[in-house]
């Protein structure tokens, strides 16, 4: 039953056997043994997909159910006791190195049984059918706009020396120093002065880049300004390697999000994404 959960949340017998970490024929056998015991067919496979029957779709909401009970009624035994196993996770660079160490080192303090594996990469992963349990997503929101998630990250606008700024009404012109566009935004809005007004940022030229560490890393060498987030440049801004143009101005922010690969993950995935959501 928990290889048929698995192949109706992957899609696949192949995404179903990735997750589980067995081999194909094993998966499919299961299946085929689960639909000789029952006397009926709960998927059909295509070459492109394999598709719940409608017994299936019923036998997998029952399923679901009782997988859930059984982790629950394990969970109230093991509740205190130290998790051990493997947790993989995926998440954008800058997230790897300045926000996941610290959080990470707080709970293997608690966990040391738990080995991790850790994909920093600012490609999207796509869960499904995938070996990560759990993918940390960062979404950019500008200043006003309201989006949700376990944990907002504000912005600041920093570049190795403070350039020129022109005013004109309610726009700033960022003068002979070009935007690191990391986040791939077409233009910058802040909140400046007024809190309730937002104004315009205009520069002439703009690099494009999709990693933030690599914009970092450029506007310390002077090549331009770059959206990032404090955390990310709190050290460079303490030793002055880094200025921040802009103080006081409200960049928006980083919003992060957590995604679990299974409905029902495994006992160390879950209180890790649990505790991910925790206050700092």
């Amino acid at each position: 039953m928990t290889y048929f959960a698995a192949i109706a949340e992957a899609g696949s017998i192949r995404g179903a056997a990735e997750q589980l970490g067995v081999s194909v024929p094993v998966v499919s056998e299961a299946l085929s043994d689960l639909e000789d015991e029952l006397k009926v067919t709960l998927a059909v496979r295509t070459t492109r997909k394999l598709e719940l029957t409608q017994a299936g779709e019923r036998f997998y909401v029952a399923v679901t159910n009782m997988l859930s009970a059984a982790r629950e009624a394990m969970e109230t035994v093991a509740r205190d006791k130290p998790l051990s196993g493997r947790i993989a996770i995926t998440l954008p660079v800058e997230l790897a190195a300045h926000w996941l160490p610290e959080r990470l080192a707080r709970f293997q303090k608690k966990h040391p049984d738990v080995d991790f594996t850790i994909e920093a990469s600012d490609s999207v992963t796509d869960l499904k059918g995938s070996s990560f349990d759990i993918a940390v997503r960062a979404a950019y929101v500008p200043p006003g706009a309201v989006e949700h998630g376990f944990e907002r990250l504000p912005l600041v606008a920093v570049a190795a020396a403070l350039p020129e700024i022109q005013r004109e009404n309610d726009a700033m012109r960022i003068v002979g120093l070009p935007f690191l566009k990391a986040f791939g935004v077409e233009q910058v809005d802040i909140r400046y002065g007024a809190r309730d007004k937002v104004l315009q940022v205009a520069f002439e030229r703009a690099i494009e880049i999709n990693n933030r560490d690599a914009a970092i890393a450029m506007a310390r060498k002077g090549l331009g300004f770059v959206l990032v987030t404090e955390a990310a440049v709190a050290l460079y801004l303490q030793q002055g390697g880094l200025l921040n143009i802009l103080p006081g101005a409200d960049f928006g922010c980083v919003v992060l999000r957590s995604l679990v690969r299974d409905r029902l993950p495994s006992p160390e995935a879950k209180a890790f994404e649990a505790f991910l959501k925790q206050p700092a």
